[in-house]
């Protein structure tokens, strides 16, 4: 019971597969009244301490390529980074692999859907249009 939040999107490439993660924050207080504040009149809450569960976001695409749409396109991107987080195409990876020539050593980064460079045309136009004419902003 409580206030739920989640964290920005990262990387998470410590085991397999490779993914972008979120992890779902539930705030932990004692005495726990939950969210009506009756099962505990004029007792004051204290926060002691979190629930952290994390979400590997990998089955997102997997799950809305596996959709059928008719002509149709589906995607995820978060609103704070315009991180591209999931889509229909499940051909398409949701982040870059990013190999150093001198040393070969491979990393990963969450790719910005609304930078210059990202490969997919339909889904940059749109997230162009959520993130700045929609709320008014012009750039």
């Amino acid at each position: 019971e409580g206030d739920v939040t989640f964290s920005r999107v990262f990387m998470w490439d410590i085991n397999k597969p490779v993914t972008l993660k979120t992890h779902g924050i539930i705030p932990i207080f004692y005495p726990q009244c939950g969210v009506d504040k009756s099962r505990c009149l004029g007792i004051q809450q204290k926060r002691v301490g979190a629930w952290v569960v994390g979400f590997k976001l990998h089955f997102l695409s997997q799950y809305l390529s596996s959709l059928q749409l008719k002509g149709g396109f589906i995607f995820y991107v978060e609103r704070e980074t315009a991180n591209f987080i999931a889509s229909s195409d499940a051909k398409f990876d949701s982040f870059r692999t990013i190999v150093d020539q001198t040393t070969k050593k491979v990393s990963y980064a969450p790719y910005e859907a609304n930078a210059t460079d990202f490969p997919l045309k339909e889904v940059k136009s749109r997230v162009h249009w959520l993130l700045n004419e929609r709320e008014g902003k012009t750039t």
